[in-house]
């Protein structure tokens, strides 16, 4: 009978003293609610419109609340290949006037599951030139642009 509860305990044990990734993705996400927020109005804005060529402009016009506003520099739109379910990836640069604090999310958005951060951010040698900071990956039209995760660029300190 003790031989039969010492394997659940041993995994008992080694599964307590791991650190939770969706914890460290909850505080990279408070700390980017900015980008957050920019998500969920480009989603939106796919949403509405059905037009996945745009620029900041348009973004900052659909925006009515102003979160975005300074915060952003540059946005561009490209295909994300992903090999199983693909979309468009966003990648965008902050703005030497970026003040995430004021950021506020309203009750129907929430940090998306999937928050990272890599060294670099882009797919060619074109994108990887221009610096970006960040990345916002979202399914095809079929699958209602549906946020698949958010990538940011560590920085260095």
């Amino acid at each position: 009978m003790i031989l039969r509860l010492i394997p659940l305990i041993i995994i008992f044990c080694v599964s307590c003293r791991t650190t939770s990734k969706t914890s460290q993705m909850k505080v990279i996400g408070e700390e980017n609610r900015d980008v957050v927020a920019l998500s969920y109005l480009i989603r939106d804005y796919m949403r509405q419109t059905d037009n996945t060529n745009f620029s900041l402009s348009d973004i900052i016009k659909f925006d009515t609340l102003g979160r975005v506003t300074n915060n952003f520099y540059r946005l561009e739109v490209s295909n994300w290949p992903n090999l199983w379910r693909g979309g468009y990836a966003v990648y965008f640069k902050f703005s030497e006037n970026r003040n995430n604090d004021s950021i506020k999310l309203t009750e129907t958005e929430r940090i998306p599951w999937r928050v990272k951060i890599k060294e670099k951010i882009g797919r060619n040698a074109e994108q990887l030139s221009n610096n970006f900071d960040g990345e916002i990956h979202f399914y095809y039209p079929e699958r209602h642009y549906h946020i698949v995760e958010i990538i940011l660029r560590k920085h260095e300190e």
